[in-house]
């Protein structure tokens, strides 16, 4: 019976797009055709405070952009940066890596959000500035890091345990 197929997938799909539109994050799959890449001048950074699960263990937060723009598509990873005082191995500079997954297409409505999970090593080392590169871009955004969270430098390791992950609806 083809039609029920047909009709039940026209439903699945009625119903992914009703919940997509409603959160104003739309895989670019399903968004209209024709919007503008993201630019990060219609960003907004903030970041939400730390998550410690298990002080043995990584902790995370959520690194969160916010458009105040127009509608807007995007997809992959934020370059992000952590800058502070000189580190004499390492420079004042610590590019996180990017986390081993693949990213989906986005896009954006106006006054939503999007985030991507930065995972950290707690450490001596104490930040001063998170730095932040949405995809496709090469403005950097930028806010004030948590004061007095350190993190381990690991610049150069083939398994860190401080990355940041892709983009995702918040």
């Amino acid at each position: 019976m083809r039609t029920g197929n047909a009709v039940g997938r026209t439903m699945v799909a009625a119903g992914a797009l009703v919940a997509a539109v409603s959160t104003g994050i739309v895989p670019a799959a399903i968004s209209s055709a024709g919007l503008p890449a993201c630019a990060a001048s219609q960003f907004d950074l903030r970041i939400q405070k730390p998550k410690v699960d298990d002080p043995q263990r990584p902790h995370q937060f959520d690194v969160v952009l916010s458009n105040r723009g127009g509608a807007c598509t995007t997809k992959g990873f934020p370059g992000v940066d952590l800058t502070g005082p000189n580190d004499p191995t390492h420079g004042a500079t610590y590019s996180l890596p990017r986390q081993s997954v693949s990213a989906q297409p986005l896009t954006i409505q106006p006054k939503h959000a999007v985030t991507a999970i930065l995972t950290y090593q707690p450490g001596n080392w104490v930040p001063t500035t998170l730095v932040v590169t949405p995809p496709d871009t090469t403005t950097q955004l930028r806010v004030p890091w948590p004061a007095g969270v350190g993190v381990t430098r690991q610049d150069g390791a083939t398994h860190p345990g401080t990355y940041i992950g892709p983009l995702f609806p918040l």
